[in-house]
């Protein structure tokens, strides 16, 4: 598979941006379903997982909990790519079901409602280049960075046109085109004129051109 155009992430953008999380403090079973079941509403995903195939190499999920994730296990994915980052309870939770049932783990940390740096762009790419296939991609809900991330995917990597490959933030995978979320447009659209003119691959212009702060201005 072809890797996107882009510098390398150095040791420093990965300490940063794809640290794997601390070890757990001993939550109590109250602790847990608190924190993970009602605050971070795991168990509305229990109920509705938001999942679908890209391809055979790449799924796209709302937040796993461990038995999601053994359930993906058996049905033979090898990695999981996490967009909340790494530091946060339900994050922690997830690394450590990955480690005891051998799924290799990543962390981008990236929000629904600003735009991502251009260190955790490039930390994506090299996620989806380097992690073991099939791999699962998710943030929380699995509509708007996860969106994102399947649209960079498909066009990046697949060679789908921008156009087809952002039906990936829609409303049937729960992306509200209408909401905050949607100023991940705004990086798309910038994006696509860019390689309209030009041609320029969506690494080269994340490396060279991508403006956070100026898109969200």
């Amino acid at each position: 598979m072809r890797k996107p155009a882009g510098r390398p992430t150095t040791d420093r953008d990965t300490a940063r941006i794809m640290t794997q999380p601390a070890p757990l403090p001993p939550f109590s079973p109250v602790d847990r379903a608190r924190l993970y079941w009602l605050k971070d509403h795991g168990f509305l995903r229990a109920l509705w997982t938001n999942f679908h195939k890209l391809d055979e190499e790449v799924w796209r999920h709302n937040h796993p909990s461990p038995a999601r994730l053994a359930w993906l296990k058996a049905n033979g994915a090898a990695s999981v790519l996490s967009l909340r980052g790494a530091t946060s309870v339900p994050s922690r939770i997830e690394a450590a079901a990955c480690a005891d049932l051998g799924l290799t783990f990543r962390a981008v940390e990236m929000r629904a409602v600003i735009l991502p740096r251009r260190e955790a762009l490039l930390g994506l790419l090299d996620a989806l280049h380097e992690m073991p296939k099939p791999m699962v991609i998710h943030c929380k809900s699995g509509s708007d960075r996860t969106g994102l991330a399947a649209t960079i995917y498909l066009h990046a990597f697949k060679g789908a046109p921008l156009a087809e490959a952002r039906n990936q933030l829609a409303l049937r995978y729960i992306h509200n085109p209408w909401g905050r979320a949607s100023i991940v447009n705004k990086l798309l659209d910038a994006y696509g004129a860019a390689h309209d003119a030009t041609g320029i691959t969506f690494g080269d212009w994340v490396r060279t051109e991508y403006d956070q702060v100026g898109l969200m201005s």
